[in-house]
């Protein structure tokens, strides 16, 4: 059976998670990344320098970029479609989408299951000493910019992959219940 899955990652610009200033993609079908990407998002908040440190977007970076409702229009296709969306700390990711699918009010965002990366990992590779994406990056020997929201996204998509491989099990979903971590639901 074929699966396409999507992982997903999201860069704030402040303490509030709903301030959505990149999104970034990797779409992992049959075992391959067959795309990854990203925008950029206009928050239409301001920004810390905190958030700035981390990822390096600066508000000039985003001040034509659109908002988040016509980003995420564009992946309402992919969202569709894709088996299971994953992300690594999905509590984070998802929660920030839950958080500015409220701000925005967006009722015609699709029902999606999410699973997550770093709670797979945790009970896949008990030998590590943590589970943080970079150092996933570094037990698979891929390069990685850390939180750029596509690397981020295409790392996580590897880290699934390798997942997948490593157990002999390729639905995102079987792996989920073979792990006893539960997936997610988020919709409007």
């Amino acid at each position: 059976m074929q699966h396409t899955i999507l992982a997903l990652d999201v860069e704030t610009a402040n303490r509030d998670s709903r301030s959505i200033c990149s999104v970034g993609w990797s779409i992992l079908k049959n075992g391959e990344v067959i795309d990854t990407d990203q925008r950029l998002v206009n928050p239409e908040e301001d920004f810390d320098m905190g958030n700035i440190r981390v990822h390096g977007i600066r508000p000039s970076d985003v001040w034509d970029a659109p908002a988040l409702p016509e980003v995420l229009a564009s992946l309402y296709p992919i969202l569709r479609e894709v088996d299971l969306v994953i992300a690594h700390n999905a509590s984070f990711d998802m929660g920030a989408l839950r958080k500015a699918i409220v701000k925005y009010d967006l009722y015609d965002f699709p029902t999606i299951e999410y699973g997550c990366t770093v709670k797979l990992s945790r009970k896949l590779y008990p030998g590590l000493a943590n589970h943080k994406l970079n150092t996933m990056a570094d037990y698979l020997n891929v390069p990685f910019i850390h939180h750029d929201a596509a690397e981020d996204a295409r790392v996580c998509a590897l880290l699934m992959r390798d997942m997948m491989q490593k157990t002999g099990i390729m639905s995102p979903r079987e792996l989920h219940r073979y792990t006893s971590v539960k997936t997610g639901t988020l919709a409007y």
